[in-house]
């Protein structure tokens, strides 16, 4: 599931993680512009192979960075902490 995932938004191919690196939660648009928190189990996952053409590539810009850089640009603050220590677990 874990690398499913992986590739249909991010066309990488790779082994997950069993064990949770850990979590964060964010509220996710649903129908009627409503709002639920939802909670995701974040995996680290070695890549061994990345495509540019996979299942969302159309909705996705993807780019590569260094943990500080790629954490610097998102907005949830569970999440922005899970990157920055991205550095030392590899």
């Amino acid at each position: 599931m874990k690398e499913r995932e992986a590739w249909e938004e991010a066309g990488v191919k790779g082994k997950a993680k069993k064990k949770p690196y850990g979590y964060y939660t964010y509220l996710k648009r649903v129908q009627n512009n409503r709002s639920i928190q939802s909670v995701v189990e974040v995996h680290l996952l070695r890549v061994k192979k990345v495509r540019f053409t996979f299942p969302e590539c159309r909705e996705r810009v993807l780019i590569w960075l260094p943990p500080t850089e790629a954490s610097s640009r998102v907005l949830e603050r569970e999440l922005k902490s899970l990157i920055s220590g991205f550095g030392r677990q590899i």
